[in-house]
């Protein structure tokens, strides 16, 4: 309520009060003169009481206006601490998941330990597909190796579509795969086009908003490149030294 403005409760308590003033004084000066004074008395009391009311009324007025302002004044506080929470709450979460990210990787022998057994190439492929998978937020996964029959990198290993999916090989040099693996360099594609996806199916209306293509190789092996796709960027890059380093080690045993 603020100072020095009346509100429209007590204008209107102020405009009875001068409609009975007025009708009290009208009463008088039509009044007969020899009028007793009893009658004086008993209407100066009458309008003491209705002037009294008419002050409780008021004071009601008041104090509901005091008592609804301080309850504004504590919602408007609790909104401001729940705003505040509702920030803290989120960097909070934002931070807890940029360390979980950063800490995904950062022990590739631990993670690469818990990988079942496999018995030819193949398996391997998922079963690495499948760790990664399992230990970032990966949509897509595929895992292209040297195929000696074919003479071309082709795909052995799969994570998130299904295997007889129809996917074209690579040599070294061609097509962005292979100019990962020639190079030594991992590419990372953002905003990608959904032309790019047209040949998975199952996807639906997803589309992942990064592609990862990842060569596994060194200065004397080219033995692969991983693509992985997901909604958001991932911190493999980050670890990516080593976690090549253990594919090579593995896919050689």
């Amino acid at each position: 309520m603020n100072r020095g403005k009346l509100t429209k409760e007590q204008r209107y308590i102020l405009a009875f009060s001068a409609l009975v003033f007025i009708f009290a004084l009208t009463k008088y000066l039509i009044a007969p003169g020899n009028m007793k004074v009893s009658f004086y008395m008993f209407e100066l009391v009458s309008m003491t009481g209705v002037l009294l009311i008419i002050y409780y009324f008021d004071h009601v007025v008041r104090d509901l206006h005091k008592q609804i302002s301080e309850k504004d004044a504590g919602i408007e506080s609790l909104q401001k601490k729940i705003a505040y929470l509702d920030a803290e709450l989120k960097q909070k979460n934002s931070f807890m998941m940029k360390e979980t990210a950063e800490d995904v990787f950062k022990d590739v022998d631990a993670i690469f330990s818990d990988m079942p057994p496999f018995s030819n190439r193949s398996e391997f492929c998922n079963k690495a597909l499948s760790v990664i998978g399992k230990n970032c937020e990966v949509i897509i996964g595929l895992f292209f190796v040297y195929n000696k029959q074919s003479q071309n990198f082709s795909v052995e290993g799969n994570y998130g579509i299904h295997k007889d999916e129809p996917i074209t090989p690579f040599n070294i040099g061609e097509g962005l795969h292979g100019e990962a693996l020639k190079d030594r360099e991992i590419m990372v594609l953002e905003d990608v086009p959904d032309e790019y996806f047209n040949a998975y199916s199952g996807l639906g209306g997803s589309r992942p908003g990064y592609i990862y293509i990842l060569p596994v190789a060194d200065e004397n092996r080219a033995a692969g490149v991983l693509e992985l796709a997901s909604f958001k960027p991932l911190k493999i890059v980050e670890h990516w030294e080593e976690i090549n380093k253990k594919l090579l080690e593995l896919i050689t045993e």
